[in-house]
């Protein structure tokens, strides 16, 4: 290589390096913006509940998958019956049901436990609660159960708790688990429909229980002087990451479960949740199908196809992750516009299906994918955790996945920038902050993300295969997720709005 041709060289490479540099920022500026607006908005939903005076906490028991582990503890059958739970005793013996808690919960202010429930037959209903303290506590006999009831209130005050080991309990106080215990007849069923926990306190006065938390790290100390509030207001320190910012809001959580958290300088405002545009997003969602199938009957031709292939292509994926619509379970609006997506590529990629399954030209190109792997070793090394196993379906599922992903990055987006873009060699970067915004807003994921896609694009402009590439990133993957995910450098692998449960 001549002189010319290594500066030009080293030239590409510091190009390379300062825009993947700035867009690494710019995604976890990206990140953190999502996050503090989704702290926000959740306050403001809390704080609008308890000001009108609806339970902060609430369960709708309308099928198994609403309960703890989808069942009774117990012998006992739950099915869904007439939008309720119809839980069955099968042999007369106490069994439990456990209400889901997506943090913990404060039974100290929020002592009131309603229920919405029928028996079908005399029993008992009796109650577990279990915070830091090992064994759980039990009230046994908290309220009896008649067949003309509908429903209950219960004042956690006034049971007596007795411990699961010897000796009694404290008074209710944070919790992490709640349940039911209930004993009826063999045969006989409970009809639940719901539960929530009510205050019998005064709301308070945001100005009177706000603490700004100017440092990450003196975050305990700063928040002391609120050990006595039920319902205090955090503000975050300025700066912060998206994965810090969650950090903190664990953290504050596990002692004030009702806290209201949210960016420095905001203050939530009691304002109703804006009015579900559901069937305004149906309608959008099936002119978006329309319009892909009608491209896909007739493609357009000239320098607009492959802007409007990407289009058509991204619009669905990145709505459903990007636009937070993929929770604890995807929607069925999120999954089809998603599927519409990929359905479109690969339907203008039908006649390359074989690019899937081609080998590379060189034996040299099986390796070049790799260099990503002592990467992921490097990351685990200083920041991660003691590998844990993985199950072999997820694995195997996993591979196939990435398959998928690397198919839809490199084969139907990646040609189509590179037809796009002035110097076909920098279609990588587009490519790259494309798969990075698939992972929003999971910042440090968006980072990792980007800087392997950059890697495996630039090796896939060499080959021409995806098949290694998918092995690297699938390997790269499942040893992040082995680990990396859950420590103190990447808090998980989740996206979309399951990042912030």
């Amino acid at each position: 290589m001549s002189v010319a041709a290594r500066i030009r060289s080293v030239g590409a490479l510091a190009g390379y390096v300062q825009v993947a540099a700035v867009i690494c920022v710019a995604l976890g500026w990206l990140a953190a913006r999502i996050t503090a607006a989704h702290l926000l908005d959740q306050a403001q939903q809390q704080w609008m509940r308890v000001q009108t005076g609806q339970p902060l906490w609430q369960w709708s028991l309308h099928e198994p998958r609403d309960l703890i582990a989808g069942r009774a503890f117990g012998r006992a059958t739950v099915a869904r019956e007439d939008g309720e739970l119809l839980i069955t005793s099968e042999d007369g013996a106490p069994f439990e049901v456990g209400l889901p808690i997506a943090w913990s919960l404060d039974l100290r202010h929020w002592p009131i436990l309603q229920l919405r429930l029928q028996s079908s037959a005399a029993g008992t209903l009796g109650l577990v609660w279990q915070g830091d303290q090992v064994p759980a506590c039990l009230a046994l006999a908290a309220h009896s159960l008649t067949p003309d009831m509908r429903g209950l209130r219960i004042d956690l005050r006034s049971l007596t708790w007795k411990s699961a080991g010897h000796g009694d309990c404290a008074a209710p106080g944070i919790a992490q688990m709640l349940r039911l215990r209930v004993q009826i007849p063999r045969g006989a069923s409970l009809r639940l429909a719901s539960a929530e926990l009510l205050t019998t306190e005064p709301l308070p006065r945001l100005e009177e229980v706000s603490v700004d938390l100017t440092v990450a790290k003196d975050v305990d100390r700063e928040a002391a002087r609120a050990q006595a509030w039920p319902m205090p207001l955090f503000r975050l320190p300025d700066g912060i990451s998206a994965q810090t910012m969650l950090a903190l809001r664990d953290r504050l959580r596990a002692h004030w479960p009702a806290a209201l958290i949210v960016p420095m300088g905001a203050m939530p405002q009691a304002r109703p949740a804006p009015p579900s545009s559901l069937a305004i997003m149906w309608t959008a969602c099936a002119i978006y199908l329309l319009v892909l199938v009608w491209l896909v009957l007739r493609p357009l031709d000239g320098p607009l196809r492959p802007w409007v292939d990407l289009a058509g292509c991204l619009l669905g994926p990145l709505w459903l992750v990007m636009g937070l619509h993929w929770g604890l379970r995807p929607t069925p609006l999120g999954v089809t516009a998603f599927a519409g997506g990929l359905a479109y590529a690969l339907a203008i990629e039908r006649h390359h299906l074989p690019r899937l399954w081609r080998c590379p030209p060189a034996a040299v190109d099986w390796l070049w994918p790799l260099g990503m792997l002592p990467i992921a070793g490097l990351l685990i090394l200083f920041f991660g955790h003691t590998l844990r196993p993985l199950l072999p379906g997820h694995v195997i599922a996993y591979f196939a996945w990435a398959w998928l992903q690397q198919w839809l990055m490199l084969i139907v987006l990646l040609r189509r920038f590179e037809q796009i873009v002035h110097r076909p060699d920098w279609a990588i970067v587009p490519v790259a902050l494309v798969f990075a915004l698939l992972h929003t807003p999971n910042g440090m994921l968006m980072q990792l993300c980007f800087v392997g896609e950059l890697w495996w694009a630039w090796c896939y402009q060499r080959s021409r295969s995806v098949l290694p590439i998918a092995l690297a990133h699938a390997t790269c993957a499942l040893l992040v997720e082995s680990g990396l995910a859950g420590g103190g450098l990447l808090r998980s692998l989740e996206v979309s709005a399951r990042f912030f449960l």
